[in-house]
């Protein structure tokens, strides 16, 4: 179970990654510390990082959640409470801030984060820190029910089989449900974003069907690669996007949608969201050699091993910022 969790873990760091940047954008030089804390502060990040977090792992719980027969699921869960204990460990927020700030440091000047400080406290920062933020974050374990059933359909496709087309649900025109959809399909390089990651899975997939192109095994090759291309080339971005509209919906009213179409039009801010992807990389470099170091690379194998303890210890927590 740990091979899952550690590719969990790095999907946590750019979680984290994702929490810092959605709530503002930025510019490129260095920046005060004492400004970044503030600005993390206002915007709440330590909460939001937390709310990754548990939202990822909620995703994890399901493989024991799932499970029927009591004595493997006793040991799944307790296997699970283990490994997300390190989890959170490793991915509290005093561990993200230094590597946040430092980052930022690196990209961001101090007129940058002073900017980014009065954005936070305006009416829209607020709302987009208090009520969008938490919104999205909601969204991972929806979305990967949804995948999950999905990759199960196509995988039970037979090969040369015709792929029913996806039907999306229309909401009527003008209603809050069709804001909600164009809010989400047109989120800046949320797009961009969905088909880098599809190719990437495709490559993933593409490689290790090369590990079976021996005699014995070249049916499985082919079989690996038709559903790495099935993947890619089926499931679309405009899947997610109704799904995220329908909880986005639920969350923020018209005026609130509108006043977050309109800020994502602004050209300065779309040249913020450029800058500011400098910092979220360095962070993101700093966050994944952390969860792929030795240290805890063993500290998850160990915990996913059967023989040890039945109860975990928990995570310490680091006192929240005054």
């Amino acid at each position: 179970m740990h091979t899952p969790l550690i590719n969990a873990a790095r999907a946590l760091a750019q979680a984290c990654i994702v929490t810092l940047a959605l709530v503002h954008g930025a510019h490129a030089a260095p920046a005060t510390e004492e400004s970044l804390r503030r600005y993390f502060e206002i915007a709440k990040s330590e909460r939001m990082i937390d709310t990754a977090i548990e939202a990822m792992l909620e995703i994890e719980a399901r493989e024991w959640q799932d499970e029927s027969d009591p004595k493997k699921k006793a040991n799944l869960k307790a296997r699970f409470e283990r490994t997300s204990a390190i989890i959170r460990k490793q991915i509290a927020w005093n561990k993200v801030e230094p590597a946040a700030i430092e980052s930022y440091q690196k990209h961001l000047q101090e007129s940058d984060v002073q900017d980014l400080l009065v954005q936070a406290q305006s009416p829209l920062g607020q709302m987009i820190i208090n009520k969008v933020t938490p919104a999205l974050l909601k969204q991972p374990p929806v979305v990967a029910v949804h995948l999950a059933k999905r990759i199960e359909e196509l995988r039970e496709r037979k090969e040369g089989s015709v792929p029913p087309p996806v039907v999306l649900p229309q909401p009527p025109a003008g209603s809050k449900e069709a804001l909600a959809l164009a809010l989400m399909l047109d989120w800046p390089g949320a797009r961009d974003d969905f088909n880098k990651n599809m190719a990437d899975i495709e490559t993933r997939g593409l490689e290790m069907a090369a590990a079976f192109d021996g005699e014995a095994t070249a049916g499985i090759g082919e079989e690996v690669r038709r559903f790495s291309k099935a993947i890619r080339n089926e499931i679309k971005f405009e899947e997610m996007a109704a799904i995220e509209a329908r909880m986005i919906a639920g969350e923020l009213n018209e005026t609130e949608m509108a006043a977050l179409i309109e800020e994502h039009k602004n050209p300065a801010r779309a040249a913020q969201r450029i800058k500011i992807a400098q910092a979220d990389a360095e962070l993101m470099t700093r966050m994944s050699a952390a969860m792929q170091s030795g240290d805890v690379l063993k500290q998850l194998a160990d915990a996913g091993s059967e023989e040890a303890p039945a109860t975990p210890a928990k995570a310490a927590r680091a006192p929240a910022k005054k």
